[in-house]
């Protein structure tokens, strides 16, 4: 075989097309696949990170239900204010039944918000420690809220085990629909 000028010539046009198709197609393409590859895992990253914030959300729907339940169980705790009276007539017999004497009991003024009212009364009380101890455990085990805000506690120092409690008692409960109204018109 021969290689004459022809041949040369055709062998270096081929080279020429071969080399100006990889400048030309195949690097261009080569660089739009790697920016469509880095495209690829920048987005891939996005959803990753979507993925993760995200993956808190089934816990924060199972917390929400659970505070719902939470708040739906204290305000079926809470008594209507007509009912005040009969938790005041409770609190007065557990006293009784815990063998003390109520010296004094004075309601204080009525704080009001959006959803409860809290009404604070001042108990004096007095008699065995021992029976004092059983009133502040029953007065837990009342069905409504209750709560002691303030407690002084004083020995009467002739008798051996014998008090006097000077505490404060707080009574929450639902507030009137008429109360608020009238309490939002003043």
């Amino acid at each position: 075989m021969k290689l004459g000028v022809r041949e040369i010539l055709f062998f270096m046009v081929m080279i020429g097309v071969l080399g100006s198709a990889y400048f030309l197609i195949f690097s261009k393409a080569n660089a739009k696949r790697q920016t469509v590859q880095a495209d690829t895992l920048s987005k891939q990253r996005s959803l990753s990170d979507v993925h993760t914030a995200t993956a808190g959300i089934k816990d924060l729907n199972r917390k929400i239900d659970e505070l719902e339940k939470a708040i739906k169980f204290f305000d079926s705790k809470l008594p209507q204010q007509r009912e005040v009276d009969t938790i005041l007539q409770q609190v007065s017999q557990i006293s009784q039944s815990a063998g003390l004497v109520t010296k004094t009991v004075k309601p204080a003024r009525s704080e009001t918000t959006a959803n409860y009212s809290e009404e604070p009364i001042e108990l004096v009380v007095s008699g065995n420690f021992e029976g004092f101890y059983q009133f502040l455990l029953d007065l837990e085990k009342l069905p409504r809220l209750t709560r002691v805000t303030q407690m002084k506690l004083t020995k009467i120092n002739d008798h051996e085990g014998q008090m006097t409690a000077d505490l404060t008692l707080s009574i929450y409960f639902a507030p009137d629909a008429q109360s608020g109204a009238s309490a939002s018109a003043n």
